[in-house]
């Protein structure tokens, strides 16, 4: 009997455990949940469209992360059925300009609902550390991934208004690079918006990130100077 309910502490505090280093390191595995949907194509050869598989990683360990928050289980588990059913119709039918259309749509509601969880918790963070600068970088990848799907749908809906991209798979993957270097300012001229909209979609994502970037980094160096003057007066 004693041995039974010593196995019961025992998983109790092993699950209690699990939780507590779920939360604690939250952001950090976000990030690299992001880094993988990046970069992780890298690994596959360059016929096989990977995209779909990475993001369905993200957003599993998107409801992992988060499943403790009540409001975010429901409409996690809906974008996860979502992309899910889209990626056996892309595998079955292959990715028609509609099905693109859905895909973006889709990936940018799941991007548009993350990030509010995520721009909170860097709005109400109260030192730098690991986890504050994993959130603002998943926040930054966030903006740089709906404008990539932003570019596609425009891309879809009027072929032609962005210049030297690519064709087929490797399309959507030029577009989400445009969309960061776009943000970043860098600025390389390889790509180029062609229309008026994709010239004016540039424009607004190109202005978001230097927001961002003012912003989030007048909020950390902020915090910074806050906790170095804390901590000065309290040795003091």
């Amino acid at each position: 009997m004693f041995k039974n309910i010593d196995k019961k502490n025992m998983s109790i505090n092993r699950a209690a455990l699990y939780r507590e280093y779920r939360i604690k390191l939250k952001y950090e595995i976000l990030l690299v949940s992001f880094l993988v949907l990046i970069f992780g194509d890298v690994f596959f050869e360059n016929d096989v469209n990977a995209a779909p598989f990475l993001i369905i990683q993200n957003v599993l360990a998107s409801m992992v992360l988060f499943y403790g928050k009540k409001k975010w289980r429901l409409p996690l588990l809906l974008i996860f059925l979502t992309i899910s059913v889209l990626v056996v119709f892309d595998l079955i039918l292959g990715r028609t300009g509609y099905l693109r259309i859905i895909f973006a749509l889709t990936y940018m509601v799941y991007f548009v609902f993350l990030s509010t969880e995520v721009f909170h918790q860097i709005l109400r963070m109260k030192e730098v550390n690991l986890s504050s600068i994993s959130a603002v970088l998943c926040g930054f990848i966030i903006l740089g991934l709906i404008g990539g799907y932003t570019f596609s749908i425009i891309e879809v809906s009027q072929p032609g208004s962005f210049s030297n991209l690519s064709s087929g798979l490797n399309k959507f993957e030029d577009l989400i690079y445009f969309s960061f270097v776009t943000i970043l300012s860098v600025g390389y001229g390889d790509i180029s918006p062609v229309t008026l909209i994709a010239k004016k979609a540039a424009m607004f994502f190109g202005l978001l990130g230097y927001f961002y970037g003012v912003v989030v980094i007048g909020i950390m160096i902020g915090r910074f100077i806050s906790e170095r003057d804390n901590s000065t007066n309290e040795d003091s």
